[in-house]
C-alpha cells in the first residue's frame, strides 16, 4: 500500500472511502477497491498517488455514492466516475507497455510515447476492458441490474475519450529548452524550467482526469435520469 500511495495520499483515499461506504454502503466501497487496487497493480511503480491524484480519480465517485441515497441517478453516477477513471488509467498503463507508436487521438498523427492526449490501439482496448470490469462488477456486487452495468461500461469508454481528447487539444504541454524533453510538467527531469509549448498551462493532467470522472458520472446517470432504465 505505501507504494501505492503518498502518506497525504492515504489520507485523502481514507477520506475518498469513508464517503463512499457512508453514501453507497459496503457494495460501493467494494467497486471502489475495485478500481483502486486494479489500477495501482497496473502502474508501474504503484503510482505513490498524492491527494490531488487521488482526488482527481476519485473525488467525483466520492461525492455522487453521498447523494445517492436522494437519488438513484447518484449511484450510476458514481458507478460511471470509476469506470472511466479505470477505463483512463488502464488505457495510459497497457498502452504505455505494449510498445506500439502512440498517434493523437485528433489528427492520427504519430506522437512520442507519453504525450497526451496519445493513443494505442491496446491501451483503448485495455481501457474498455477496465470500464467492462467496472460495469461487471457493478452488476454482480447488485449496485446496478445488468441493463444498465452494460451503459456503465460504455459511460468508462467515453469518459476516457474526453480524457484523450482534451490531453489531444486543451491540456498544458510543456518543452525543455535545455534538453528538448516534452511533457505535462512545468519542471523538466534534467531540473530546468520548461516552457509552454501548447495548450493552457493551468490545465494539469489532475483536472483532465477530473473531467474525465464527471463525464463518466453524467454519462453514467442519463438514462436512470431520464427514466430509461431502472435501478430495481
Amino acid at each position: 500500500m505505501r507504494a501505492w500511495l503518498s502518506p497525504a495520499g492515504t489520507a485523502a483515499a481514507a477520506a475518498v472511502g469513508l464517503a463512499t461506504l457512508v453514501g453507497a454502503g459496503w457494495r460501493g466501497l467494494v467497486l471502489l477497491a475495485v478500481f483502486f487496487v486494479s489500477s495501482s497493480a497496473l502502474t508501474r511503480g504503484g503510482g505513490r498517488r498524492t491527494p490531488a491524484q487521488v482526488l482527481a480519480n476519485g473525488g467525483v465517485a466520492a461525492a455522487a455514492a453521498l447523494l445517492s441515497p436522494r437519488d438513484a441517478a447518484w449511484l450510476a453516477a458514481f458507478a460511471g466516475a470509476l469506470a472511466a477513471a479505470t477505463a483512463d488509467t488502464w488505457s495510459t498503463e497497457i498502452g504505455a507497455r505494449s510498445g506500439s507508436r502512440p498517434r493523437l487521438l485528433t489528427t492520427g498523427r504519430p506522437v512520442p510515447p507519453g504525450t497526451s492526449g496519445g493513443v494505442t490501439w491496446p491501451g483503448s482496448a485495455g481501457g474498455a476492458a477496465g470500464a467492462v470490469l467496472l460495469g461487471v462488477s457493478a452488476a454482480l456486487l447488485r449496485l446496478v441490474p445488468l441493463p444498465l452495468a452494460v451503459w456503465i461500461a460504455v459511460a468508462g469508454v467515453v469518459g476516457g475519450l474526453a480524457d484523450s481528447a482534451l490531453g489531444a487539444t486543451l491540456q498544458g504541454r510543456f518543452r525543455c529548452p535545455a534538453c528538448g524533453w516534452h511533457g505535462e510538467s512545468r519542471r523538466c527531469r534534467c531540473g530546468a524550467a520548461a516552457r509552454r509549448a501548447a495548450g493552457l498551462p493551468w490545465l494539469t493532467n489532475d483536472l483532465v482526469n477530473l473531467a474525465c470522472t464527471l463525464v463518466g458520472a453524467a454519462a453514467g446517470a442519463l438514462p436512470v435520469a431520464a427514466g430509461i432504465i431502472g435501478l430495481r
